[in-house]
């Protein structure tokens, strides 16, 4: 993971989202699909216990007072995607991309600003490396409770979307 973290450092305007961050970690997964196929199958993932936890997350967020999106049904569809700053992609909005080296999605709610992205770093012909990060920055005194809660999941729901989009 630390190898990862260094390599999605290195893009300038991921490093500078990281200043003063609360939280930040990043995977790591192989693949030979190109960076806007690993994207879509990435955030377009959600098999029915993702969508189970999801449920959970919401009665969880009602208790803290927060607003709960549903996971499905944000009005696009993944033709619909738009990883160009300013587009709306699934319920992120993309903040920052460069075909075929990195994009940078956020969702900003009251407890927290979330970022997600990938950074693609050339392995040799064919095969990249993906790194997929998460940025967070607490807005709020329910942020730390709220994340650290379900900061278990969040590891293996990247590592499960990550693992999808790569095969």
């Amino acid at each position: 993971m630390a190898q990862s973290i260094e390599i999605v450092k290195s893009v300038d305007p991921i490093n500078k989202l990281i200043i003063n961050a609360d939280h930040m970690d990043s995977m790591a997964f192989d693949s030979h699909r190109n960076m806007e196929d690993f994207l879509i199958r990435l955030i377009s993932y959600k098999p029915g216990w993702l969508k189970f936890l999801y449920k959970i997350r919401g009665l969880l967020v009602g208790l803290l007072g927060l607003k709960h999106d549903e996971l499905v049904g944000h009005g696009l569809q993944v033709s619909d995607y738009d990883f160009k700053a300013g587009g709306q992609v699934d319920f992120f909005q993309s903040v920052d991309f460069e075909a075929e080296r990195f994009w940078i999605g956020e969702a900003v709610d009251k407890h927290l600003s979330a970022y997600i992205g990938v950074v693609s770093e050339p392995v040799h012909e064919g095969l990249n490396r993906y790194h997929v990060f998460t940025i967070v920055h607490y807005r709020h005194w329910t942020g730390p409770l709220y994340f650290n809660l379900i900061r278990p999941f969040h590891h293996l729901v990247v590592y499960f979307m990550g693992r999808n989009a790569a095969e």
